[in-house]
């Protein structure tokens, strides 16, 4: 049976973002930070199809250098947001009660705060690089992945098998891994790809107003904001580097759509 036009184009996408994040320094014409002083500011052509910025430097290259910090931050954060937010979820739709209630307060002070204001508070407090960029945008995600899980777990937890388990004496521990984890997997997958979305645009945000990657590792919010000057007269500099954040973005939220459609949800009967 032929794959569908969408789940060829979910995976070509994949495919694409992989590819970027592991070969784009070696595809590049290029080094991103090689000046050449003589086409400063030339547009595109066949030389440089993208045009060159400020200091000469080819902007095609300069993306596909800036692709791996943007989007391996993008998905380490997210990831750590979801890791975060599975056992705050779990245990508080499985326990219910008091601890329920002390877990979603907590979240909600932090969601009380706006992503990208939170996020820049905590790069600001830790100070300016990679990890602590993750760090802050995974607290962001943190309370969002958390009731996602929580939502669906509430409900698992009052289904027949989960009532079986416990009346087989098995422990806590056992019962959230073993009979809850399994069935909001699939949830998780796709929460963990929207995030990603998210997380690309927080990231390249940071990263323009100077708190996220710093220079002179290129990344595409520093070449938005680095280009910004020049918009009149040289606007691919800027035009380039927001159309890279929108496909990946847009694409990946594509690809979380798909997905949202395709997995299992858990319903009456347990997932395997």
């Amino acid at each position: 049976m032929a794959m569908p036009k969408q789940s060829r184009g979910a995976l070509l996408f994949l495919l694409t973002v992989i590819l970027l994040i592991a070969l784009g320094p070696w595809i590049a014409p290029y080094p991103a930070t090689e000046f050449h002083s003589r086409h400063i500011l030339e547009g595109p052509g066949t030389t440089y199809l993208l045009g060159t910025d400020e200091f000469g430097r080819d902007v095609l290259s300069r993306i596909l250098w800036g692709a791996r910090p943007t989007l391996l931050l993008a998905l380490a954060s997210a990831g750590l947001g979801v890791l975060l937010g599975t056992p705050t979820g779990l245990i508080a739709g499985y326990f219910g009660g008091r601890l329920d209630e002390i877990l979603m307060r907590v979240m909600d002070v932090l969601m009380s705060f706006p992503a990208l204001i939170l996020a820049m508070l905590i790069v600001v407090m830790m100070g300016p690089n990679p990890v602590n960029v993750v760090l802050a945008i995974g607290v962001v995600f943190w309370p969002r992945s958390a009731r996602l899980v929580r939502s669906v777990s509430q409900d698992l937890a009052r289904r027949e098998f989960i009532e079986a388990a416990k009346a087989r004496g098995e422990a806590h521990v056992f019962i959230l891994g073993r009979e809850l984890l399994p069935n909001v997997l699939s949830i998780l997958v796709v929460d963990f790809t929207l995030r990603v979305a998210a997380a690309i645009l927080l990231t390249a945000s940071l990263s323009y107003l100077g708190v996220g990657v710093v220079p002179p590792t290129p990344a595409w919010g520093l070449m938005v904001r680095d280009g910004q000057q020049f918009l009149q007269n040289a606007p691919w500099l800027v035009l380039f580097p927001c159309l890279a954040i929108a496909l990946v973005s847009v694409g990946t939220v594509l690809v979380g759509d798909y997905l949202r459609r395709r997995v299992a949800v858990p319903g009456g009967e347990r997932i395997a």
